[in-house]
């Protein structure tokens, strides 16, 4: 048995965490999501939202975009379109995203493409001021 996850957090550009925790927690496309050590094995899609990794030194806290988790047993791997220290975000910037987004989407039929896009940047936006 396990006691500890070896976790890495990765986006396009760059490795974000890579490191042991003891849990993580994520957004789940269903919901909020907790992962222990020995964690059957799963593949979980993701939306925008707060991750949380537990460690020996404390708890630091992401906010992420939408992506994919791979869970098996000791290890998680977060592949995500964005991540940032939840501490780090600017709400003013988020705020204005967040009214960007309301606005392009209000121009566009729900099924189109440039709706799809400004619906992926609206729930960003929303995670970034609810961190």
């Amino acid at each position: 048995m396990s006691t500890a996850l070896e976790v890495d957090i990765v986006t396009p550009e760059r490795s974000v965490f890579r490191g042991a925790a003891a849990q993580v927690q994520l957004p789940a496309w269903e919901g909020e999501m907790g992962v222990l050590p020995d964690h059957d094995p799963l593949l979980a899609l993701l939306r925008a939202g707060l991750c949380v990794v537990s460690t020996a030194q404390g708890a630091t806290r992401y906010v992420i975009g939408r992506g994919f988790a791979e869970i098996g047993g000791d290890r998680v791997t977060i592949l995500t379109d964005h991540c940032e220290p939840a501490e780090k975000v600017d709400k003013a910037s988020a705020q204005t995203e967040l009214a960007a987004a309301e606005a392009e989407m209000a121009q566009h039929d729900a099924w189109s493409e440039r709706y799809r896009q400004a619906r992926i940047a609206y729930e960003l936006a929303r995670a970034r001021l609810d961190a």
